[in-house]
């Protein structure tokens, strides 16, 4: 007996290559979130991110993305298929076929095909996690033993992100077999959407203007007006990136419909046909190509954090010395002759070691935020923070730099990028507080220092995590009556021997060094004793209490005594690459391939929509060549103008976002650009083979070869 459901199977079997696309979309989407969930809930990765820490949340954040990207992948996909599928469903409409015998068939059709996706792109992804998991392993192994496995958790939500995909799949079905006019649904391929509507250059120009003024207003002018007036203009200026949506597809719509005689009449008239085709389904070509171009930005934007992490080794930071730590003498930390007993039980050599003596005091500074009506309020504090500070004659020790300073003076020591912005300038503290006294003693700013391998953790010596220098009688006087609490020890070593020695020599100190700590050690990077002084309690509890595993030095990214051990730190760059690289580049693939599939299937509606035109331009004389032309240069439309507004956008606006941070492009900027750049190349040559693939496909169903 010949049932509907073997009819679809027999036109399934006949068609294969328009179910294949829907088939491969859904199983693809499902590959990859599932791969993503099963490796960021797998031990490895949950082990290496800090409890509570920004890590986490920002993975999830990017999971989110990636999710909703994927959703509207397979949103776009199922439409395509459907529309694909009506003219089937018209077909057996017309032929008398009752509506709820098609939907049900239709829905069953569609639970089979989603359900065994499903079951590969889940099977899938847990290979493509399990190379990714083992991949992480190797490159961190020597920094971190953590292992892949997979997890319930993980395959748990592979499932219920399947389930979400069949839910929304099955409902787009309904609301397709909701339309109740047999001609509509037969001829739904064939549906044009003409632009009916001629624009001028004035048009395109606005445009332009559009697009680079909305990027500007949104990105530059709020830090603009930041630094001249001192007023914070909040989130709606985010408003403006949607002049620069409307100015891009004013671009479009120009590129579309605009088609005039100008001075060279012959050409114009040469080209009417190209000019009419594209502008009979105008509308849709313009929807297309505006996806295209977002979805180009969008994944261009999320690799753009790869390069960044790839140009922030320990080399592109010029520190003076392999290692740089810091403790509070009432700690019993390792001292010199421990460190020399541990390097020669790893077999590595300890060179050129130093240390020299810091205090913690309170001195003044200032705080800058932002009130209820968002301008800068700047308010100063005779205790604003806890500085650590040093005299010249223990700085020399330390750098082997001589600083003539001369009594009630100072010098502030920053990073070799470190840079004044709108929240934190040099020169700003003047004075400190001397216990012993009870009195301040007022200092005059003289000038920087810099000195890399001295900065505290990531804060480029600015603002409360300031350090100084001041001359000798000056923090004789400053330290007389402190006790071991308030009395810190700088230590700077270089080592000499295997890297692998090395890194196992770095795992050993750094639990000796977390073990060993005191009390007043174990607080968070950002915590100000000197705030904790004017906030009270709920400063104290949000703030002390560092996150820190002995066993794992990748959970010491928020301690303010984390060491600096440049042997663990590029393995632990490795580690948060890798994790990077991971979420950013999901978005990344997400969007390409959909650019892939929208480019693909656009090109076959030149074909399926336009059959009829080239076979009449045929009758009238049209040669092979002509029409092999018209297509390509239909077809071309679709790809080359997004490509270049997606590509140069993404560029340029990343290029303003690394200036805008602190009005420089640092070296490490510059090349995390190149690096973009070349990804940007990538994607070009991409568009091209997705386009040599349309043009041979709508060749086939032009019957132009």
């Amino acid at each position: 007996m010949m049932t509907l459901r073997i009819l679809w199977g027999k036109l399934r079997k006949r068609n294969k290559a328009d179910y294949r696309q829907f088939q491969f979309s859904v199983a693809f989407a499902i590959m990859l979130i599932s791969s993503f969930l099963l490796l960021i809930c797998s031990p490895l990765i949950q082990g290496a991110f800090p409890e509570g820490g920004d890590s986490s949340k920002q993975a999830w954040l990017i999971f989110g993305v990636a999710a909703v990207g994927c959703i509207v992948f397979v949103l776009y996909v199922t439409k395509l298929f459907l529309r694909y599928k009506s003219r089937e469903i018209g077909i057996f409409l017309a032929l008398g076929t009752e509506k709820h015998m098609l939907k049900r068939s239709l829905t069953a059709e569609l639970a089979q095909m989603t359900s065994i996706c499903s079951a590969i792109g889940i099977a899938s992804g847990a290979v493509v996690a399990f190379l990714a998991g083992k991949l992480v392993e190797v490159l961190v192994s020597d920094v971190y033993d953590g292992k892949f496995a997979y997890t319930v958790t993980g395959l748990l939500f592979s499932v219920c992100y399947a389930l979400v995909l069949f839910l929304m799949i099955q409902f787009q079905a309904g609301r397709s077999m909701k339309r109740t006019n047999v001609i509509e649904v037969i001829n739904e391929q064939r549906r044009q959407e003409p632009m009916k509507k001629s624009v001028s250059k004035a048009y395109l120009i606005s445009g332009i203007v559009l697009t680079f003024i909305g990027i500007f207003c949104a990105l530059v002018l709020p830090q603009i007006i930041a630094y001249t007036m001192g007023l914070f203009v909040g989130s709606w200026m985010n408003a403006f990136y949607l002049a620069a949506l409307f100015g891009i597809y004013r671009i479009l719509v120009y590129a579309v419909s605009s088609r005039q005689r100008g001075h060279n009449p012959q050409k114009y008239y040469n080209n009417l046909i190209d000019y009419g085709m594209m502008k009979f389904q105008g509308v849709s070509v313009v929807r297309n190509m505006l996806v295209i171009t977002l979805l180009l930005f969008g994944g261009l934007f999320a690799i753009a954090y790869f390069p960044m992490y790839l140009t922030s080794s320990v080399s592109d930071q010029g520190y003076e010395a392999e290692f740089s730590y810091r403790y509070l003498n009432d700690a019993d930390e390792p001292a010199e002759n421990d460190i020399d007993a541990l390097a020669n039980k790893h077999g590595i050599t300890v060179a050129d070691y130093r240390e020299a003596d810091f205090i913690r005091i309170f001195g003044s500074g200032v705080e800058r935020d932002a009130d209820e009506n968002s301008q800068l309020v700047e308010t100063y504090y005779e205790r604003y923070a806890k500085y650590d500070v040093t005299s010249a004659s223990e700085f020399r020790k330390l750098t082997g730099i001589s600083l003539d300073i001369p009594a009630g003076s100072y010098y502030q020591i920053i990073g070799g990028t470190s840079t004044e912005n709108l929240w934190t300038k040099y020169g700003e503290m003047d004075q400190l507080y001397i216990e012993s006294e009870d009195a301040y003693l007022p200092l005059t700013y003289v000038d920087t220092v810099s000195y890399e391998a001295l900065n505290i953790s990531g804060n480029r010596g600015m603002g409360d995590a300031a350090r100084f220098v001041v001359s000798d009688a000056d923090f004789e006087r400053l330290d007389a009556g402190l006790d071991d609490s308030s009395r810190e020890t700088q230590v700077l070593f270089n080592t000499e021997g295997e890297m692998k020695d090395k890194i196992a020599f770095s795992n050993e100190l750094f639990r000796e060094f977390a073990e060993r700590m005191s009390p007043s050690m174990d607080v968070m990077e950002f915590y100000n004793a000197a705030a904790e002084e004017r906030e009270g309690a709920e400063y104290t509890e949000t703030f002390a209490g560092a996150i820190v595993d002995p066993e794992n030095p990748l959970k010491a990214t928020d301690w303010q005594f984390d060491p600096l051990m440049t042997p663990l730190v590029d393995q632990q760059n490795l580690m948060e690459l890798s994790t990077r690289l991971l979420m950013f580049a999901y978005i990344f693939v997400i969007c390409i391939a959909a650019v892939g599939v929208i480019g693909y299937t656009r090109s076959q509606n030149v074909g399926l929509t336009n059959r009829q035109v080239f076979e009449d331009i045929k009758r009238l004389g049209a040669d092979l060549n002509y029409r092999k032309a018209l297509m390509r240069r239909q077809i071309r439309k679709v790809f080359v103008l997004p490509t270049v507004l997606g590509v140069g956008l993404s560029i340029l606006y990343e290029m303003l976002m690394l200036w805008n941070n602190d009005r420089i492009l640092s070296t490490g900027e510059i090349r995390a650009l190149l690096a973009l750049t070349a990804v940007a190349a990538g994607v070009v040559v991409y568009q091209y083979v997705i386009y040599r693939m349309s043009v041979s496909k709508t060749e086939r169903l032009l019957r132009l070869e």
